[in-house]
């Protein structure tokens, strides 16, 4: 066992012990949420996640790659303050993780992120809810489709604030909501390439999302939707001496249905065009079909099962921009009140547009399986496996990975 190993065992051992000392007293309650501990008039949730991970492709290499394997330490503490004054809610929250890399400590990561929301209800038929975040995040090394694997995981800072207004009743025959957010993400390093020109990968981006949902009751459980929104992409800096920019404009019209049907299905199908024009008049605009999809389907109170399915347009470090088709499934079931397990399944196909057409195709089977054993009221244990196996037109993005795990969490 090398020191690195000995180190993230005496943490993972020191940090079991600190929670279990505080839970022991509780573990005669038969609830298994946290009951948090009051702090004047809020309520504190801590809670924390150690994983152990063996990953065998830590740089997503393909199979004629120097692929590199390594057993991760993952230590995630994380607090929330939440506090109530009649019908309104607000809650602060900050989160940490470190990843440990068992022979590769140039992989280790330190992730941080401060977090703050208001829900406000100003009546039966008005609300608004408010958030923001900060958080300091990185990027896995070979994570990135076109990035170049540095000696260091790519840094960033992101801060965010989003916003959403509804007006109608619960019960109401229309109801209406507005939406809107801006996202500033900037990189930190290695944001020149050798040459000591602006690395095409690490462009610094600025997010502004505005949209409206009108909901039109058809039946009891069920309503139709009218959806637009609209994002615009402001990359940073726009303006370089042969670098075309990706500033961009998404507009998604969309129309659909959601319902609850016998307390056994709920769901939300919206279908409609999305529309991406480019500020750059070198570079091809594109009008789209897509949908978003979700479906929960509850054959028994102790087994359900979720559906999605996705065709949306998405930001690119290859071509111009990508148009992703996503479809997942996941069985969740209780085997008795302690064990429970999730098994789930995601295929995503990735077309990369450019000027020509399609530059890249890309398509990703993930399958995942994990137990959770809730062996105390305030600690639950569990185990898992993730099979990665990605095709591509380009075979230096092809790969494949397999990642197992162990787990403990504690929450007071």
């Amino acid at each position: 066992m090398n020191k690195n190993q000995i180190r993230d065992a005496r943490l993972f051992c020191a940090a079991v012990a600190g929670f279990v000392g505080v839970a022991l007293p509780a573990v005669a309650q038969e609830s298994s949420k946290p009951s948090g501990v009051p702090v004047g008039p809020m309520v504190a949730y801590p809670e924390v996640d150690l994983t152990f991970k063996s990953n065998d492709n830590i740089y997503s290499q393909p199979a004629s790659g120097t692929r590199k394997s390594s057993n991760i330490t993952v230590i995630a503490p994380k607090i929330k303050l939440e506090a109530k004054d009649g019908p309104h809610t607000y809650d602060v929250g900050y989160r940490v993780e470190h990843g440990s890399y068992s022979g590769v400590s140039s992989a280790n990561y330190t992730d941080q992120a401060l977090s703050a929301n208001a829900n406000w209800v100003f009546s039966g038929r008005a609300g608004l809810k408010l958030g923001a975040e900060y958080m300091l995040g990185h990027d896995d090394q070979g994570a990135v489709p076109g990035a170049a694997t540095h000696a260091n995981p790519d840094k960033y800072h992101q801060t965010s604030f989003n916003a959403l207004a509804g007006y109608g009743a619960e019960g109401a025959q229309g109801r209406v909501e507005v939406e809107g957010g801006v996202i500033n993400k900037r990189y930190d390093n290695f944001k020149l390439t050798a040459a000591g020109l602006p690395d095409n990968t690490k462009r610094d981006r600025d997010d502004t999302k505005l949209g409206a949902t009108f909901y039109w009751r058809v039946a009891p459980k069920t309503q139709l939707l009218f959806q637009a929104v609209q994002t615009k992409y402001d990359y940073k800096p726009n303006s370089f001496a042969g670098w075309t920019t990706l500033d961009s404009t998404d507009r998604k019209y969309l129309v659909g249905v959601t319902w609850e049907a016998a307390a056994k299905t709920t769901g939300i199908f919206k279908v409609g065009q999305t529309k991406k024009d480019f500020s750059d008049a070198s570079l091809r605009d594109f009008s789209k079909a897509g949908w978003e999809g979700q479906i929960k389907w509850s054959p028994l109170t102790y087994s359900s099962f979720d559906f999605s399915s996705s065709k949306t347009p998405g930001e690119s470090t290859i071509g111009n921009a990508s148009l992703d088709t996503r479809h997942g499934v996941s069985w969740n079931h209780a085997w008795n009140s302690r064990l429970s397990s999730v098994a789930s399944y995601n295929y995503t196909d990735t077309d990369y547009q450019s000027n020509a057409g399609v530059s890249q195709s890309d398509k990703i089977n993930a399958y995942s399986v994990k137990l959770n054993y809730q062996w105390m009221r305030t600690i639950k244990l569990g185990a898992g496996y993730e099979r990665t196996d990605k095709s591509s037109t380009s075979a230096t993005s092809a790969y494949k990975r397999d990642i197992w795990s162990i787990y403990l969490n504690a929450a007071i």
